[in-house]
Order: C-alpha cells, then sequence, then structure tokens
C-alpha cells in the first residue's frame, strides 16, 4: 500500500478531487474529460444530494460535472 500525503489550501479542495478522488484510487491522465476518465476507471458519475440544491440551480441526483466542482470552488 502507498500513501500519499499533500497539503490542500483552501479553494484548491476541487483540483485535488478532479486529479485523484472522483476517478477512483489512481490519477486522472492529464486532458481527459472527467466522465471519460471515470468510465475508463469504472467509477460512477458523482450525483448531487442535499437540501441545497434548489439554491444553486442544482437537482437532486443530477450527475456532477467539472464546471461545478470548479464553481464550487470560488469564493
Amino acid at each position: 500500500m502507498t500513501v500519499d500525503i499533500r497539503v490542500v489550501r483552501a479553494g484548491q479542495m476541487y483540483r485535488y478531487y478532479l486529479r485523484e478522488t472522483v476517478v477512483g484510487d489512481g490519477r486522472r491522465p492529464a486532458r481527459t474529460p472527467l466522465r471519460e476518465a471515470q468510465e475508463q476507471a469504472g467509477v460512477p458519475a458523482g450525483r448531487w444530494m442535499g437540501r441545497g440544491l434548489a439554491v444553486l440551480g442544482l437537482a437532486p441526483g443530477a450527475a456532477v460535472t467539472e464546471a461545478q466542482l470548479r464553481n464550487l470552488a470560488v469564493p
């Protein structure tokens, strides 16, 4: 087992998710669209859940897009 520890600063968490978490335990290949990388890794698309979705203009159960993750990081 390999463990990698990194400092994640405020406003950068989405980069960590996009590079490593949303495609399983591996790293996302450079310039590969999010959904394509998830399909290659056998990882289903993330889904929106929660009570505040309407305020954000999101629907419960809708697939999470890369642009939406980036927008959440903007203060």
